[in-house]
């Protein structure tokens, strides 16, 4: 009997290794549609000529659902091996068992900007690989406006010449409760979440008397800008308006640039309107991120195509193709677009990694929601902080 068990042991060890010899080890790749997808998918087919051993396939993954899929998908045995989403998600990755750290991390991020290691860390450990830096800013249709807005007081001036509801023109439009956004009236107004580091929950500034002036001029830009219910503001809706010439102006990401491109808007980028006529608007910032699973079962081969996909000559090419920022030292990113994009990064806030930014996501999006929709400002921050101060 041990015979037959051992040889059935060395036959399946060497059915493994042919199985690894006739390239069948294979890989799982979530990514976000759109340029994203057309990056990938190009990078697949790059890395398979220098590596015939892997079999890597794509499915197309919304960054932002990445982290909530691989926590079902990864412990179920179906997730991918590599993943993309944003840097605030890392500490709930990390924490929970579901992402590996980067091999040889500070021979990996040397050629990286600072802010890329900073969003790729997490308790002093790297486990992210840096695809782009991002943050939000001012997208103007140049044929409607010339010259981007330098103020808030500029913009409702212009709305009122250009706003007409009943033809759906607005001058301005932006998912307005979507936190992510949302975020410009606290900390231009002196709230920062979780504090100047973002990293002390206790300092989580929702309901603070800034944070209450911040979402009171919040409130009242309904009337002056976008007198639509805040369900109604969605990415879509806002998308549509500007592709279409019905808002003037978006405040969005790169990551729109190549669809606006596409649609055939002739427009520029700018940084954040002012609030107190001194600098722009802040906003949040953050590094897209691919992560290698914890749960694959080809982990080497996972972390050797994350590498590939964020190398200089790949980011390049990324560059190239989604016209977003990559956050290494070593590649020229001087183009017109792009450089409106840069200035706002010089007015943002990285995003918080501690778990509780999950909590701001949730309790901010209603609060945003129901302070646009008229409910009392201090109360709708009074229920958010209490949410915020029960969370574990």
């Amino acid at each position: 009997m041990k015979k037959i068990v051992m040889a059935a042991t060395a036959l399946a060890l060497a059915a493994t290794a042919s199985t690894f010899a006739a390239g069948k080890a294979k890989l799982k790749v979530w990514e976000s549609d759109g340029p994203e997808k057309t990056f990938i998918q190009q990078a697949i087919k790059d890395y398979k000529k220098i590596n015939k051993n892997v079999i890597i396939t794509y499915e197309p993954v919304a960054s932002t659902d990445a982290r909530a899929k691989i926590e079902l998908d990864g412990p179920a045995g179906v997730g991918a091996d590599v993943f993309v989403t944003p840097h605030d998600h890392i500490g709930a990755l990390v924490q929970g068992g579901h992402v590996l750290p980067v091999d040889d991390a500070d021979s990996y991020m040397s050629n990286f900007l600072p802010m890329a290691k900073m969003g790729a860390s997490y308790n002093g450990q790297v486990y992210g690989y840096p695809l782009g830096a991002e943050t939000y800013a001012l997208f103007y249709n140049k044929d409607i406006i010339k010259t981007a807005p330098k103020s808030w007081d500029e913009v409702i001036a212009f709305a009122k010449t250009f706003n007409n509801k009943a033809e759906g023109k607005y001058a301005l439009v932006w998912p307005v409760a979507d936190g992510y956004y949302g975020y410009m009236f606290m900390d231009s107004f002196g709230a920062p979440l979780f504090g100047e580091n973002g990293n002390d929950r206790k300092q989580h500034n929702l309901n603070s008397a800034n944070a209450v002036k911040g979402l009171t001029y919040f409130q009242n830009l309904r009337k002056q800008l976008l007198d639509i219910p805040a369900a109604d503001a969605s990415g879509d809706f806002c998308n549509a308006e500007f592709v279409e010439g019905k808002a003037a102006m978006i405040i969005t990401g790169p990551w729109k640039i190549t669809d606006f491109k596409k649609s055939g808007v002739n427009f520029g980028i700018a940084t954040i309107p002012s609030f107190d006529g001194k600098e722009p608007g802040h906003s949040f910032s953050g590094v897209r991120l691919a992560f290698v699973s914890s749960y694959s079962e080809y982990p080497e081969e996972a972390k050797d195509f994350a590498k590939f996909i964020t190398s200089k000559e790949m980011l390049e090419k990324r560059f190239e193709i989604t016209d977003q920022i990559p956050p290494r030292k070593d590649i020229d990113t001087n183009k017109e677009l792009s450089n409106g994009i840069k200035a706002q990064l010089e007015y943002a806030k990285p995003m918080p990694t501690i778990p509780q930014l999950g909590t701001y996501w949730s309790a901010m999006g209603s609060a945003y929601s129901g302070i646009w929709d008229g409910d009392p400002v201090k109360k709708a921050l009074d229920a958010a902080a209490a949410a915020m101060e029960a969370a574990k």
